[in-house]
């Protein structure tokens, strides 16, 4: 466990928001609004939904008053005399309008889950009012900014990239590997797990993730150029993320087509990238889970590397500045950048970007002021100055 301070409300209300809720939408949430019940939680534990989190107490029995849609719960195990807490388990989960979503707490293994019967809990939606009193109030008042980074993922999305066991665990759980010989297919497209231990080192045994416990989530494609390119092709698909952009959305293209009346068969597979994207953020800012902040960092430095995916595609990157503007309004100013290094490397990315928008001379009007709009936000947030980087970090442009 990780220590921790522990700060604990005593009463099932959480903590009041910044003004008073409009009576109407209150109204509204109270009739359509949706309930989570959450059974035989110790006091102390940490829960958390979307972007607010809370140390229970002896009352809490849940939250009601949840907007219909995609939401992220998680929980840790408190031990309040030590002052320690467990690392974050968490699961996505659309909820319904009016739908009452029930789990249990299991002590054994300190986790949530699914066996509060369809009995139980129909008796439970039945006579809410009488759990009225324990239940705390969903924060409404932050709902705006969890739906600006979480508006693109859909059942589509969470069915694609989730666990098999559905739990987004901020500790990753390892066994040992029982195909050393395996190697994954590099220049292909599948699905990505966390990497395995080095198994260069003969004093640790090759371990990987437990089956069904990771994030599957889609493989980047480490060639850079089609096979049989000439030595110009390379040099330019090496400036140009392009083809691996290419790559990315034909996997996802495979994917979609393999799933026989799915969900998944009306979705864009051009924007599910944009799911991803902010999935694996959310992933990682909520769930803690640091191979999701490895997955997002790839897919941010794959889109600002690209050049003529722009022109094929302005409405994604639009998109995409969007939703990057968006969580760059969470993290703190020096996240981004390697302690180690002192390499940041979204600054990199995005100076990239910037510079590959400002000469494009067939790109839209609108994306090209989107991006001088972004960048003139992100110089006054983070300070950064992309007009005074050295000219050997700049985007070079080859004629050919």
């Amino acid at each position: 466990m990780q220590k921790k301070k522990c700060v604990s409300f005593q009463g099932p209300e959480m903590p009041r928001e910044d003004g008073e809720m409009d009576p109407e939408v209150a109204r509204r949430l109270m009739q359509e609004g949706a309930t989570l019940v959450l059974l035989d939680m110790p006091p102390g534990t940490e829960v958390g939904i979307d972007m607010n989190s809370w140390n229970i107490g002896n009352k809490f029995r849940g939250v009601k008053m949840i907007p219909p849609g995609i939401h992220f719960v998680y929980y840790s195990s408190v031990n309040l005399k030590e002052r320690m807490t467990a690392p974050r388990t968490g699961f996505f989960y659309n909820f319904g309008r009016g739908e009452l979503v029930a789990r249990r707490w299991n002590p054994a293994n300190e986790d949530l889950e699914d066996t509060v019967s369809e009995t139980d809990r129909q008796r439970m939606k039945d006579d809410l009012r009488s759990l009225d009193s324990s239940l705390g109030r969903y924060p409404y008042s932050s709902w705006k900014k969890w739906v600006s980074l979480s508006n693109r993922i859909s059942d589509a999305t969470l069915q694609r990239l989730e666990p098999i066991n559905r739990k987004i665990s901020s500790v990753t759980d390892l066994i040992p590997d029982e195909d050393e010989d395996k190697q994954p297919d590099a220049a292909g497209a599948g699905i990505s797990g966390p990497a395995p231990v080095d198994t260069d080192d003969i004093r640790l045994p090759a371990m990987s993730a437990r089956p069904g416990t990771e994030v599957r989530y889609t493989k980047m494609w480490t060639r850079q150029f089609p096979q049989g390119s000439s030595a110009q092709e390379i040099t330019q698909h090496s400036m140009d993320a392009s083809y691996q952009l290419t790559g990315f959305i034909g996997s996802l293209d495979k994917l979609y087509g393999d799933q026989v009346s799915s969900t998944m068969s009306d979705r864009s597979h051009v924007q599910e990238i944009l799911a991803e994207l902010q999935f694996s953020f959310l992933c990682f800012l909520v769930g803690m889970n640091y191979d999701s902040f490895e997955q997002w960092k790839r897919l941010v430095v794959m889109m600002c590397s690209c050049d003529a995916a722009i022109s094929k595609y302005p409405q994604l990157f639009s998109d995409f500045i969007s939703d990057l503007y968006f969580q760059m309004g969470e993290v703190p100013r020096d996240f981004f950048v390697d302690i180690v290094s002192n390499n940041n490397f979204l600054a990199t990315a995005l100076n990239t970007l910037f510079t590959t928008v400002k000469v494009g001379e067939e790109l839209p009007s609108k994306l090209k002021q989107k991006s001088a709009n972004f960048e003139e936000n992100v110089t006054k947030r983070f300070g950064w100055d992309f007009d005074a980087a050295p000219e050997d970090e700049l985007p070079v442009v080859v004629e050919m």
